[in-house]
């Protein structure tokens, strides 16, 4: 199990104490207004927040958004105003991060109370990625530090990153999981460790080529049994069989398709016979939905949904299923027409009792928008730690809170 080894909130003696928090708070930001346009992830991480305060621990918040120099990069005052909402609780921004400002905001804290610390990544260290031990020597870590007496890792969607305020803080203080992060690693851990079978996954939306090391893993996976390619991935691989195209469509596969990746992509599909392609797509011809065997691409047309043979064929495989894991649209769901695809593999894959998980932030919006979300076991929040995972790697996050879990074995309960 993923949380082997790892503290969760149940350890803290949470009444009266002095707790720094780290939450994901990252949200997709309207490029024009520079306004936060969808709170889902934000509302998310309240939930361990507001434990945290109800049963009197004073809070301080580090949580980050954008990339310094892009468009989202901006400050979490509007963040902090929506987890003052979902919370119904005394939070208060603060335009500082561990400067004389946020010290003295943290020196008044009271139980019950919680401030929300400037965007993280205004630290020219913050992202870099280090041990531990390493990051604990940095600014943030040496000043904060001292004025708490446990640290609360909650941003699961940031596991696979070992930045300075996700990993330093484990080095010196009693570290624990949020209820957010136990959440998701143990509803991964029933995907991972032991599923019901048929166990199927199937993989779409816009993103392909970072996804061959998850293919691989999954692919491997003596517990898996079948693997069903929608969404751009898809194509990419249909692409890789010699499947032709229209020019402007190939062109836009290579530059993420290269050498490298239609090669693996070859490899996969020889040695599992788990993986399946679609046989059929749907064309966005003239704004129309026209439906065409893979083998006949209509000319100066792109692929903008699975078509009603492959619907049939992949719905049925999970109709079948006990265990079903989604990630990504299997087309452009947002355009009347083209949501065809995306609504049938929702609706084969969840419910019946089945266990089933939707993973990524664009497929739970999808499944949102679509009024799917309900009849799934778990929405997880994780994009890239979710990848993370599915492709077993060893993730320093995760094992630098067991480190702390016996490093301060005497200051749990």
């Amino acid at each position: 199990m993923l949380l082997d080894g790892i503290r969760t909130i149940d350890s803290l003696e949470l009444k009266n104490s002095r707790l720094l928090l780290r939450l994901d708070l990252n949200s997709p930001v309207d490029r024009k207004t520079g306004k936060i346009e969808s709170t889902g992830k934000i509302v998310a991480a309240a939930r361990t927040l507001d434990e945290l305060l109800s049963r009197g621990a004073a809070v301080a918040i580090l949580a980050h958004q954008g990339r310094p120099g892009d468009y989202d990069f901006i400050s979490l005052k509007e963040h902090c105003d929506i987890l003052r909402e979902a919370t119904r609780k005394n939070i208060s921004f603060v335009e500082d991060i561990c400067g004389e400002t946020a010290l003295r905001f943290i020196s008044e804290l009271r139980s019950g109370e919680a401030i929300l610390l400037d965007n993280v990544r205004r630290l020219d260290y913050e992202q870099k990625s280090l041990s531990a031990e390493e990051h604990a020597g940095r600014e943030l870590v040496v000043k904060l530090s001292p004025h708490f007496d446990y640290f609360v890792n909650d941003a699961f969607a940031a596991i696979h990153r070992p930045h300075c305020s996700v990993t330093g803080f484990t080095f010196t203080l009693p570290s624990a999981a949020g209820r957010l992060m136990e959440d998701e690693l143990s509803h991964i851990s029933i995907l991972l460790d032991n599923p019901s079978r048929p166990s199927v996954y199937v993989f779409g939306g816009k993103k392909f080529s970072d996804f061959l090391p998850v293919l691989r893993s999954v692919a491997s996976d003596r517990n898996v049994d079948a693997i069903l390619l929608t969404g751009m991935l898809s194509i990419a691989f249909l692409f890789s069989t010699g499947v032709k195209m229209d020019e402007r469509v190939s062109a836009e596969l290579l530059k993420e398709a290269d050498e490298h990746f239609i090669g693996e992509a070859r490899h996969l599909l020889s040695s599992s016979e788990k993986i399946r392609l679609p046989s059929d797509l749907a064309f966005n011809v003239g704004g129309q939905r026209v439906e065409a065997d893979t083998s006949r691409w209509p000319a100066g047309c792109e692929a903008w949904d699975i078509g009603a043979e492959t619907i049939s064929a992949y719905t049925g495989i999970l109709k079948q299923a006990r265990t079903v894991f989604i990630s990504g649209p299997a087309g452009v769901y947002e355009h009347e027409g083209f949501d065809t695809g995306t609504r049938a593999i929702f609706e084969a894959g969840g419910g019946n009792g089945k266990y089933s998980v939707i993973g990524g932030g664009h497929t739970a919006a999808a499944a949102s928008q679509l009024g799917y979300s309900g009849t799934f076991s778990y929405v997880s929040t994780g994009g890239g730690a979710l990848e993370a995972l599915l492709s077993r790697q060893p993730l320093t996050v995760l094992e630098d809170l067991r480190k702390s879990a016996l490093k301060f074995k005497d200051r749990f309960k």
